[in-house]
């Protein structure tokens, strides 16, 4: 028996499901055909199957999806500029000739190291294995992995792993969390009978705050709130979002892994080209306050969740609690929707949990499988960078850019 851990952290009024989950016996007879696809050619011929797939399993990750993944591979075609930038290992696995799981993967080279990683990493969230319900996974765990050591990776990394899913059931007592524990708040839409049903479930008191917020705001100017899935809305929002995150990392003088990929911006903008990123349904939301942008969010709406991708927000209306305002309006446009979830994905930030009391604990695994990985896992994994991290983020955050810039610059 399995149980994840259950957080509280009264600080951000967090509050974070367990899910137990019972092991079954493993299954000497499990009959698992398991082999790597590597060219596009290859994934494109399973596209049919690989979208049965998705529809047979309950929770489908949006990141794990035929679509999204095509759509990068064909991405990382037209980008590609040295040999070996991106290797896809798609795992599939059959039983009795009929397609029954299927992990997206990417073999990876930094530094001399090499790693197998999530198949759009860094532009994913969650890494998730497609499994076919009436599969045990517990019959296919060491088959499974056995598989994934043959790329000739040096560690095996599965980056935000949620808690709930058949991957962190799959790598229990294989491989081991990594870096701190996180959560990913949501709100059940389809809990509620309505928006209003949903409201009287927040605070009275967060609620009058926001309220009261809102109405300072309009002394002035009218607030509006606009919502679409396509055409100027869309470029704008996905522009507009990428420079407030650019902008916002740099005041605190930190960086993130996809805004060091040269190629971040342009996958972006694939979303808000109509003849780009076919079969990849998005959606922007914007509030302004007499025309001028308070608050930006953009994402994705995959078997109706939406996944809150990326968000910014102006400045200059901070004591308005921007982030808090907005977010009310976007969990009323998933009502209006007729969506079933609101995911927020990573981290669980204080803004989010003023909207919801719910999220999954969801974190990364690794497995080392050379001495150069084990050595990497366990001596800058587990000891240097947690270290480096802490007396990092002591300084202040002009001397913390300066010192990401030189480690930039030393690490190629």
């Amino acid at each position: 028996m399995r149980a994840q851990a259950l957080i509280k952290d009264n600080s951000k009024g967090l509050t974070v499901k367990s899910y137990p989950i019972a092991a079954k016996p493993v299954s000497a007879k499990a009959g698992f055909d398991i082999r790597q696809l590597n060219t596009l050619e290859e994934i494109e011929a399973i596209s049919d199957e690989w979208r049965r797939l998705e529809a047979l399993c309950p929770d489908t990750v949006l990141f794990q999806s035929y679509d999204w993944c095509c759509n990068f591979h064909v991405f990382a075609e037209e980008t590609r500029t040295g040999e070996g930038r991106f290797r896809p290992i798609v795992v599939i696995i059959r039983k009795n000739g009929t397609l029954v799981g299927l992990m997206p993967m990417a073999l990876q080279t930094k530094r001399k190291m090499k790693l197998l990683t999530g198949f759009t990493e860094p532009f994913q969230q969650y890494t998730e294995i497609l499994l076919d319900p009436s599969v045990e996974v517990a019959g296919l765990r060491n088959a499974f992995v056995a598989e994934l050591k043959k790329t000739g990776a040096d560690y095996l990394h599965f980056g935000q792993v949620r808690q709930d899913g058949k991957l962190a059931e799959l790598l229990e007592g294989i491989a081991r969390p990594s870096g701190e524990l996180d959560a990913a708040p949501f709100v059940a839409i389809s809990d509620f009978y309505d928006h209003e049903t949903y409201l009287k479930t927040i605070r009275s008191k967060t609620r009058k705050n926001l309220r009261n917020a809102r109405n300072r705001l309009e002394r002035d100017a009218e607030l509006v709130h606009h919502v679409g899935r396509d055409g100027d809305l869309m470029r704008e929002v996905v522009a507009r979002v990428y420079e407030g995150r650019e902008a916002w990392l740099e005041r605190l003088g930190i960086t993130s892994r996809a805004f060091r990929d040269e190629n971040f911006e342009a996958f972006l903008k694939r979303f808000s080209d109509d003849d780009k990123a076919k079969g990849v349904e998005t959606l922007a939301m914007s509030l302004k306050h007499g025309g001028v942008p308070v608050s930006d969010q953009w994402g994705f709406v995959f078997r109706g969740r939406y996944y809150a991708f990326m968000a910014t927000w102006n400045p200059l209306y901070e004591a308005a609690s921007p982030g808090r305002l907005h977010l009310g309006e976007v969990i009323k446009t998933c009502f209006d929707e007729g969506l079933a979830t609101a995911d927020f994905l990573m981290p669980a930030s204080s803004y989010k949990m003023t909207w919801t009391d719910q999220a999954v604990p969801v974190t990364d695994y690794v497995l080392a499988t050379s001495l150069r990985g084990k050595l990497y896992c366990g001596l800058w994994l587990d000891l240097v960078r947690p270290l480096a991290k802490r007396i990092f983020f002591k300084f202040p955050a002009g001397i913390r850019g300066s010192i990401m810039k030189m480690f930039l610059r030393v690490a190629g």
